[in-house]
């Protein structure tokens, strides 16, 4: 096979799925892919090697996980990892919102057979069952929708097709990263006094080996802030495949020309027991590499410079069983909840309005059932240039009740 033709099987194996990585019997990565709102692919590849260590998968295997201290992203990410055939994995992710508890690696299906065991302990006698279990059934179909193609994994799973395809990726690497520049610089940034991230990013060439050396060694170590190495990696590697053009191609070829180093129990080392502060880190480390990124390759280079970071607010509203995420940067905004609740008459929008460069939305809850806000990430910072606040008072990252007659702004610069 040529090499549009071995890229073409892995599309064609992960069209259906968001996000998700395809990896063979060793852990090797050979496809890898991040669409949805965070990344995910070393994450996915620590899910993997716990369950490969711990679990032995065998081909018609079915496991999901949640457990951010163990291999997971957060509470509500669940990572789900079906054993296609001896030589052929996929791993991805999908959220749901309403699980709320810790789920180690768990076997739902052994060797295609339903664990009763499992299945009464995890899926039944929630308040939430009947959802939980067409989540996990539309999981589980979209893995059996490949089992039917056996000629189609046998090829995929062949050692040579993927020793070829991991040989292409490695010619299209070193094409791609000889078009920008090389380099070395430093960037920070403070959540607090105590709580520093700095990179330290290297893009060299060395006896005709090409890397990118992440260095975070000067970072604060971890107090309440805080997450998993993977966590941090995954972000600051998908920053670099976009940059640099890698995505179509990216594997395991590339992801080892990418070295990070962590020192240990600091801010990006230390997995939080619910991840709380994962898409505040996954922000900066994203934000910290574009901005070293675009620094060395600037025609100007005297024009440097020093690091700002963007701020940014992500938060969900739950009415009964149905939730709504939302997000706003500075380049975008995407606010579910306001359409979708006015139009069922849960709430009554009293200002829309954009005004120079701010925008402002004022709302009034009129429903009697409860909703609740949930704010996912610590958007007040100093300065901050966006506001959430309920009745007048600003609202921090946690959940928040919200009751007839609440009334909700939210207003940012863009």
């Amino acid at each position: 096979m040529n090499g549009l033709q071995l890229k073409n099987q892995f599309e064609l194996l992960t069209k259906f799925f968001k996000s998700c990585s395809v990896v063979n019997a060793d852990g090797t990565l050979l496809y890898s892919k991040d669409q949805g709102r965070h990344s995910l692919t070393t994450t996915r590849l620590v899910a993997f090697q716990i369950v490969k260590k711990y679990l032995q998968p065998q081909p018609l295997d079915f496991f999901v996980l949640n457990d951010p201290e163990n291999g997971g992203f957060q509470l509500t990410k669940q990572i789900f990892i079906a054993a296609l055939q001896p030589n052929l994995f996929l791993v991805w992710d999908e959220d749901f919102e309403a699980i709320d508890f810790k789920i180690p690696p768990t076997p739902l299906f052994d060797k295609g057979v339903r664990n009763e065991f499992v299945w009464k302990a995890l899926v039944e006698n929630r308040p939430y069952s009947p959802a939980l279990e067409v989540f996990i059934n539309q999981q589980k179909a979209k893995a059996d929708a490949l089992l039917k193609m056996p000629q189609f994994l046998d090829s995929v799973s062949a050692n040579k097709n993927q020793q070829d395809w991991l040989k292409v990726s490695q010619e299209v690497f070193n094409v791609l990263f000889n078009t920008k520049a090389q380099s070395s610089g430093e960037a920070h940034f403070k959540m607090a006094p105590t709580q520093m991230i700095k990179l330290k990013l290297t893009v060299e060439e060395k006896q005709n080996v090409k890397m990118f050396v992440l260095d975070m060694t000067n970072t604060n170590l971890a107090t309440d802030f805080h997450a998993a190495s993977h966590v941090f990696e995954s972000a600051a590697v998908k920053k670099i495949i976009d940059f640099y053009g890698f995505a179509e191609f990216f594997n395991q070829s590339i992801l080892d020309k990418i070295k990070m180093i962590l020192p240990p129990r600091s801010i990006v080392s230390k997995p939080h027991a619910e991840g709380l502060h994962n898409i505040s880190i996954q922000a900066i480390a994203s934000q910290l590499c574009e901005h070293l990124l675009a620094q060395f390759n600037n025609p100007s280079r005297k024009s440097h410079t020093s690091f700002q970071y963007s701020n940014f607010l992500s938060f969900k509203v739950q009415s009964g069983n149905s939730y709504y995420n939302n997000l706003i940067t500075k380049q975008c905004a995407t606010i579910d909840c306001v359409e979708a609740l006015a139009n069922s008459h849960k709430i009554e929008v009293k200002t829309m309005r954009r005004l120079e460069n701010r925008s402002h939305i004022q709302f009034e809850v009129k429903c009697q059932e409860e909703l609740t806000l949930t704010v996912d990430n610590k958007y007040d910072i100093e300065s901050s240039d966006i506001k959430l606040k309920v009745n007048g008072k600003p609202q921090v990252r946690g959940c928040h009740k919200l009751v007839k007659s609440d009334l909700v702004e939210i207003s940012w610069e863009f």
